[in-house]
């Protein structure tokens, strides 16, 4: 009768269950993107898009969200107060552009709710001291990024927490890497791009972060029949291993006065 017992004991409440199970989605800051996906730790969302449509800049707005605070000395800044951390394999990274978006929530905040200069350096320094960058320069940086970053993002963890890794053009080597085929490289094309994702795949799962990715469109024109210009459709171009489930595609749009 014990055995029976204590294969019948329960091994955990339904409380610990949705504690363990239920997750808040990673908000972004970006109204739109928050409304089309819900981001999860696991989840990668690409930012699709030509050049000049402004995919970085979701990725600064995203960085500030994580990095403001939610409040300080009764201020709410409705930020995360969490460590950001972006890859940065373009090189285009503008860190005064971080600053200019910081500064323009800080002092916005502080007028809403009638606390105009009211310590906004401070907060600015230390929105600052949570954000982190890494830059690459080739493929076999990143993957070496990857491979060592580990510690890194146990750190950011256990100091403030991180639960959304930045990347700013996924595609940002694939034209060089293909130049480089039958060059006498240690790897090819496709096995690259098969350990970034299974690396990628490993942080994601043992750090429980969500992945917000940037990648340059290829623009072609469908074959169509009938007169008029045809609308230009994205190309994937990458790799197998790289596809991903949730890709928001993004374009310029032009206001006239």
């Amino acid at each position: 009768m014990a055995e029976y017992a204590d294969f019948l004991e329960a091994d955990e409440t339904a409380y610990d269950l949705f504690a363990r199970i239920v997750v808040d989605p990673v908000r972004t800051g970006v109204p739109f993107l928050d409304r089309a996906v819900f981001l999860r730790p696991g989840h990668v969302v690409e930012l699709v898009g030509a050049s000049g449509c402004g995919k970085s800049e979701l990725l600064v707005q995203a960085a500030a969200t994580c990095i403001l605070p939610q409040e300080v000395n009764g201020v709410w800044y409705n930020g995360r107060q969490e460590n950001s951390l972006l890859i940065d394999l373009d090189s285009k990274f503008d860190l005064l552009r971080l600053i200019q978006v910081l500064d323009f929530r800080i002092k916005a905040a502080q007028q809403v709710q009638h606390r105009p200069g009211h310590a906004d350096s401070t907060v600015l320094t230390e929105c600052l001291h949570r954000f982190h960058l890494i830059q690459c320069h080739s493929s076999f940086q990143f993957l070496a990024a990857l491979k060592v970053i580990k510690p890194t993002l146990t750190s950011l963890e256990n100091n403030g927490g991180l639960r959304l890794l930045l990347i700013d053009n996924v595609a940002a080597f694939y034209w060089l890497d293909r130049d480089c085929k039958g060059q006498h490289v240690p790897m090819n094309l496709q096995a690259v791009h098969a350990i970034v994702a299974h690396e990628l795949r490993t942080i994601m799962q043992h750090h429980k972060l969500a992945v917000l990715a940037t990648k340059h469109a290829v623009l072609a024109a469908p074959s169509q029949e009938g007169g008029g210009p045809p609308p230009l459709v994205h190309r994937e171009f990458l790799p197998q291993a790289w596809h991903v489930r949730h890709s928001l595609f993004c374009s310029a749009c032009r206001y006239s006065a």
